[in-house]
């Protein structure tokens, strides 16, 4: 199994939504899994520690994400093939399992990249306008790694 992890730093909190009302996301962990062409991207806090907010993407849709994300304004739904489960947690604060099988994009009016995993998941991250940039960068080397461990 090839996992490739990256850890990115927004420069400011960026606001997202949960299961009880919002919260600020300080960064992204992101950890993909090549042979399976999933990455998991999670919500850190102002300490780097990982929040149970989690958003799968399907590294087959990276040229649709490119295209998102240089259109100001744009906005897409991209299919997350495989019924994935993702964790998360319920309004109470109890871990919970969902099946993510899409994720909503959009570059707000900011600039921020905004990934919403569907169907019924209650929350969204953002990634800071200023590391979307670096955002994609650590997806596509998730599928790259994988290329060059495939040739050696």
């Amino acid at each position: 199994m090839m996992l490739f992890q990256h850890h990115l730093r927004f420069p400011a909190g960026v606001l997202c939504a949960g299961p009880a009302g919002v919260f600020f996301a300080f960064g992204v962990e992101i950890e993909g899994n090549a042979e399976a062409g999933v990455a998991r991207v999670r919500a850190t806090d102002a300490a780097g520690r990982p929040l149970p907010f989690t958003v799968l993407v399907d590294l087959q849709e990276l040229p649709r994400l490119h295209r998102i994300c240089a259109t100001p304004g744009a906005e897409a739904i991209l299919p997350v093939a495989g019924g994935i489960s993702v964790s998360g947690c319920d309004g109470e604060g109890h871990l919970v399992m969902c099946v993510q099988s899409a994720l909503g994009v959009e570059r707000d009016s900011l600039g921020v990249l905004v990934l919403v995993p569907g169907p019924d998941i209650p929350w969204t991250l953002g990634v800071h306008a200023e590391t979307v940039a670096g955002f994609l960068a650590a997806l596509d080397d998730c599928i790259a790694g994988a290329a060059l461990a495939a040739v050696a």
